[in-house]
């Protein structure tokens, strides 16, 4: 047996060691985690961590390995984190906005039975979804009316979380006032300019001053908080009796069909599904993006869409959102990624899913 042999035998037995030990640990680290939530105390405890890295590294007797195992042990204590957060946000959903937005009523109709909480900003729940602050993140996509929501787009691009599903639904926008209120008191409507444009064809005439909002809840919100006659908010109805307010006119949303598609956003890829999103960046000649979709159509793949976004770094230059009826992570055993890869300066899958039914 030469040396290398000898070296790679105590290595792997050591491994082994390892391997039970980090079992052992990691039961232990269910115990505290059991303790945090039941006396509502946060994953990270800075003293904690700080002493029990400085503590360990302190039993290494060659002080050559002193500062790798340092950096050893802070990688183990991250990886305790992770997984007491995995514990302990489980059944939470995250999503953006205000209780009686859009995003918490699809929230709520996809997963009924989960808590809620609630973020400032879409990075917010990605970022969320990332560090395991929530099990799932709920964003909308594209609207029927208005088309793709954008920041979306470009976060899926930039951060490590996936589409694990999708869901439609059905928006009916509808004009609420304070109680007593009636249509010929309102001057000052507030929503979402989404929400003022998906209405467009209901206001026009009327005269109301048009003001948008960073939010349709957060309208309705200001409104009741306001109460004053003149002012209306275009919003769910779901936040007439959020917010205690009338509604002064149905559905007032220019197409019947009005239909907002969220996505469910999760830390893990799925393997399986029927449905595949992924974004490339083609090489900036002519014909690269057509090299991709005709290998797409190689493998008997049908594009559902393909959406433009602008590359903020490269001025004038694009990537490439596509969706495809089918599992290309499966196709022809990855063939189909690999030679994406080949006519493709960057190739990244952003979801595998089944399709969810419609609201």
């Amino acid at each position: 047996m030469s040396k290398l042999e000898e070296a790679r035998l105590t290595i792997n037995e050591v491994d082994e060691a390892m391997a039970q030990l980090f079992e052992k640990r990691m039961q232990a680290v269910e115990e505290v985690v059991k303790y945090k939530k039941e006396h509502h105390l946060p994953v990270l405890d800075e003293k904690r961590e700080a002493f029990v890295i400085e503590h360990n590294t302190n039993y290494i007797q060659e002080q050559k390995y002193k500062a790798s195992y340092h950096e050893f042990m802070k990688q183990l204590m991250g990886v305790s984190r992770a997984y007491q957060k995995s514990v302990l946000y489980h059944d939470v959903i995250g999503f953006q906005g205000v209780e009686g937005a859009f995003s918490h009523i699809a929230a709520n109709r996809i997963f009924p039975d989960l808590k809620k909480k609630r973020y400032a900003t879409f990075e917010e729940v990605f970022k969320a979804v990332v560090n395991q602050e929530i099990a799932y993140g709920i964003v909308p996509f594209e609207n029927s009316y208005t088309g793709e929501v954008g920041e979306v787009l470009d976060l899926l691009m930039q951060y490590p979380v996936y589409v694990q599903g999708d869901y439609d639904l059905r928006i009916s926008q509808n004009l609420l006032g304070i109680k007593g209120s009636c249509l010929e008191d309102i001057k000052q409507v507030y929503s979402k300019d989404q929400a003022i444009h998906q209405s467009k064809q209901f206001l026009q005439g009327r005269g109301y001053e048009l003001i948008p909002y960073p939010n349709t809840a957060l309208a309705a919100e200001y409104v009741a908080r306001m109460q004053d006659k003149s002012k209306a908010a275009i919003a769910a109805k779901e936040n007439a009796e959020l917010y205690g307010l009338d509604i002064l006119a149905e559905n007032i949303n220019t197409s019947d069909q009005n239909t907002t598609r969220f996505l469910i956003l999760g830390k893990a890829l799925c393997t399986k599904g029927n449905r595949s999103s992924l974004a490339i960046i083609v090489p900036h000649k002519a014909g690269a993006l057509v090299a991709a979709m005709n290998l797409i159509a190689k493998y008997g793949f049908n594009m559902q869409s393909i959406i433009s976004r602008s590359i903020k770094e490269r001025p004038w230059e694009y990537y490439f959102y596509i969706e495809i009826d089918g599992n290309i992570h499966e196709a022809q055993e990855k063939k189909l990624l690999a030679e994406l890869k080949e006519v493709c300066e960057q190739v990244k899958i952003l979801g595998l899913y089944e399709t969810k039914g419609r609201d």
